[in-house]
């Protein structure tokens, strides 16, 4: 397995993991004073970094960039139509500071 074929494998897996993670009923977690938010950047750099490292020209990791940050909003306003999950506007903005970071360092 070359490089790309390896990231994008795992670009796909994080982001079937976010869509999931993300809108399937979650356990009951201790309430962490933005411990949340750091979930968000993570799972997010990770999805940036993995398919950044696939796709190498400039124009196609701003592509990138702005689909997960797009894809963030998708997902939180998906939320709000879930029983177990709510729309919240810093998980945007952690989902979308997550994207940025990735870009950077890519």
């Amino acid at each position: 397995m070359n490089r790309t074929t390896f990231f994008r494998f795992a670009g796909a897996a994080i982001t079937a993991a976010i869509f999931a993670l993300s809108l399937l009923p979650g356990p009951d977690l201790p309430d962490v004073p933005g411990g949340d938010k750091w979930h968000h950047s993570l799972a997010y750099f990770a999805c940036m970094f993995c398919w950044g490292q696939a796709f190498v020209r400039p124009v196609q990791r701003l592509k990138l960039a702005i689909l997960f940050v797009g894809m963030g909003a998708l997902i939180e306003c998906l939320q709000y139509f879930t029983a177990t999950r709510s729309f919240e506007v810093m998980d945007m903005v952690a989902n979308a500071l997550g994207v940025i970071a990735a870009w950077f360092v890519v």
